[in-house]
């Protein structure tokens, strides 16, 4: 038979309500960067009368890299990735507040990935935060193609865009305000960086009408819209 000790009762009782007490906070939606920009990592965590700065340790990890760690009372960026080198800080001067808060510079797109915030003092506990990056397309671009070959003369309405990320959703609309994608051509192009860059071709015969490009950027919630008004 199991007997109740009312000892091991306050004993347990108390190390499960610290440590529910010192669990961190971080954002419960993917955080969202844009490319070349910094992020902010939001991390924190609750500072009780006896934490001490010197007995704490402030881990980032992304998978099995360390992004930025901090302990005897000061940056230790020895074991760091040299993918963010220079690039990280933390709010020093906020962490008796409780901010464990990360800053990441000048964000690439091989930054996407899940990080995970690690506080250690009496106890420890750690959280994860998705970080998504996004890009905005430069300015969007107008030029006009005549073929006098073609019978009766064909013109191409060509639009480009770049810089952006990830895949954007193009359309074309007439004046009616129609959906005419379908009679358009369009590449997106990957650069190095793995930005993209748009092309889009719309083949007219005889007089040129209105037309209106859009250029969608879902996980920026975004949309471009350029206007090409015919004679």
């Amino acid at each position: 038979m199991f007997c109740f000790n009312p000892v091991l009762q306050g004993i347990l009782f108390w190390y499960t309500h610290f440590y529910v007490e010192f669990e961190i906070k971080v954002p419960s939606e993917p955080q969202l960067s844009i490319v070349g920009q910094h992020v902010v990592l939001d991390c924190t965590f609750p500072v009780g009368k006896v934490w001490d700065l010197a007995s704490s340790v402030i881990t980032w990890e992304r998978g099995l890299e360390v992004i930025h760690s901090f302990y005897y009372g000061q940056d230790q960026l020895d074991r760091q990735s040299r993918h963010y080198a220079n690039r990280t800080s933390l709010y020093h001067s906020e962490m008796k507040r409780g901010n464990a808060s990360l800053m990441l510079d000048h964000t690439n797109l091989g930054d996407k990935g899940d990080y995970t915030c690690s506080v250690s003092t009496v106890l420890g506990s750690q959280k994860t935060i998705p970080l998504k990056l996004a890009g905005c397309f430069h300015d969007l671009y107008f030029s006009i193609h005549l073929d006098f070959t073609a019978s009766p003369s064909n013109v191409e309405l060509v639009l480009t865009s770049q810089g952006g990320y990830p895949r954007p959703l193009v359309q074309w609309l007439d004046d009616s305000g129609d959906d005419v994608t379908n009679k358009t051509v369009i590449h997106l192009l990957e650069d190095t960086h793995g930005l993209y860059s748009v092309f889009s071709t719309l083949t007219l015969q005889g007089p040129v009408k209105t037309f209106t490009f859009v250029l969608k950027n879902k996980d920026l919630r975004s949309e471009e819209r350029s206007h090409f008004r015919g004679k």
